[in-house]
């Protein structure tokens, strides 16, 4: 499927959801579900696309994992278009993560997977956490979120303690001060 296609897929899937979500909430139930959303076509999605292109960054994905340009540089980042980084202290060859309980908690792993779009398939791996879970290797680099981030386009965890880097989509982690 090519980006122009995930791109209209992913734009119907989220209206759907939220039009699920607005009919699911209202609270009312004299009241009928709202409209179902029109379907999304190619002219509307490269409309949607352009559109977006002038507002903060976002993910440029077709699942869970692709890219997106930040501040920083073209980055990984999640299907929610959050940051992915890698730790300095974990190993790499083969990939062994350092980064359990409390860290965990605030450097949330990214769970492995294979859908993934803009990065080299070659590139894509996985481990096998302490607690059994398998987490996504890019480059050998096991990856997390940061907890600080809220937003797409969020790099408040670049280069967090010295030891946290974003992570380009060959693999490299990125030295440059988020601006």
């Amino acid at each position: 499927m090519n980006t122009r296609a995930r791109a209209g897929r992913l734009v119907a899937v989220t209206f759907a959801v939220v039009g699920l979500a607005t009919a699911c909430s209202s609270g009312d139930e004299s009241k009928s579900a709202a409209p179902a959303p029109k379907a999304a076509t190619p002219e509307s999605t490269a409309a949607t696309a352009a559109a977006n292109a002038t507002e903060t960054p976002g993910p440029v994905v077709g699942g869970p994992v692709g890219t997106s340009t930040s501040s920083i540089g073209l980055i990984v980042v999640d299907g929610t278009g959050r940051t992915v980084y890698a730790y300095d202290k974990d190993k790499t060859h083969p990939a062994t993560s350092d980064c359990d309980d409390r860290c965990a908690a605030q450097w949330p792993p990214v769970p492995a997977t294979t859908d993934v779009a803009g990065i080299d398939s070659a590139l894509v791996g996985s481990l096998t956490r302490k607690d059994g879970s398998e987490q996504l290797t890019i480059g050998d680099h096991p990856v997390y979120l940061y907890a600080g981030d809220k937003a797409p386009g969020d790099v408040k965890g670049q280069l967090a303690e010295g030891a946290w880097h974003a992570i380009t989509p060959k693999g490299k982690e990125i030295d440059k001060q988020a601006r």
